[in-house]
């Protein structure tokens, strides 16, 4: 009976092996975004200020008045959290640019400032690794000016995995390797489900987190995560799933409004 178990033990990981994801990101199949479209419209470049820097992200309208970016984009970095100087506790205000294209040219502006638990929510410990899907925070807008502007949002509904077979995932943002304001886009279909997230060969880079990954579904464009940072060879995003949503639901309703 012990050999046996042994055996199967073995098998398993021979099998995890031979259906392991083989990711080789590649940044030269990226395109940049030079006229206004859907749904970079919906996608916004985002200046983030912790104390007195600033810091650089993406991000995704969900609702007329929510944005949902990375947990770590609006949250305290883990090495200061306990530390008593409040200005480095986390951003405390966002410059956002919707349909960027450069510095001149973009769909919509606006600038907030944050505080937690009134128009600022994520999650803890969404620094570890094991834990990726904490790695989502959102924004709560105060009236619905800017989506007018905008014209429209991200489809967010869960998504099950049988949803997303044979689609092909794109992730919109502003990396970190290209010019302030330049949004690029790139697609795959070389991705898989990984616990709660999603694993991808999309090249990302520094200011890609909170980039939005997204789906053609039903006619719709729909939010399918947002990337949250790269691992030994694929990169990575937390998945849209049921569980993500309800807290996105959750938070919503803390100030007053309905996904």
């Amino acid at each position: 009976m012990k050999h046996r178990i042994i055996l199967l033990l073995i098998s398993i990981v021979l099998i995890t092996k031979v259906r392991a994801q083989d990711c080789k990101p590649d940044s030269t199949k990226r395109e940049r975004i030079t006229t206004a479209n859907i749904p970079n419209d919906y996608s916004c470049y985002i200046e983030m200020t912790r104390g007195w820097h600033k810091y650089y992200g993406s991000g995704a309208l969900i609702h007329p008045r929510v944005i949902i970016t990375a947990g770590h984009n609006l949250a305290y970095f883990p090495f200061v959290k306990r530390l008593p100087f409040f200005l480095f506790r986390g951003t405390r205000k966002v410059d956002l640019y919707f349909g960027s294209i450069d510095n001149k040219t973009f769909k919509a502006k606006t600038s907030l400032k944050l505080k937690k638990g009134e128009n600022k929510f994520f999650k803890s410990a969404y620094w570890i690794n094991s834990k990726i899907n904490r790695d989502f925070s959102i924004i709560i807008l105060p009236d619905s000016s800017l989506f007018k502007k905008v014209g429209g949002c991200y489809k967010s509904m869960p998504l099950k995995s049988d949803e997303l077979l044979g689609a092909d995932l794109h992730l919109t943002g502003s990396p970190g390797d290209k010019d302030l304001f330049e949004m690029w886009t790139q697609e795959t279909k070389n991705f898989s489900i990984v616990d709660a997230s999603l694993r991808y060969d999309l090249f990302t880079i520094v200011r890609n987190s909170g980039s939005p990954v997204w789906v053609k579904k039903d006619g719709a464009v729909r939010l399918a995560g947002v990337h949250s940072r790269g691992f030994t060879d694929c990169n990575g995003a937390v998945l849209i799933n049921a569980e993500t949503y309800d807290q996105v639901v959750e938070w919503c309703k803390k100030s007053g409004i309905v996904l």
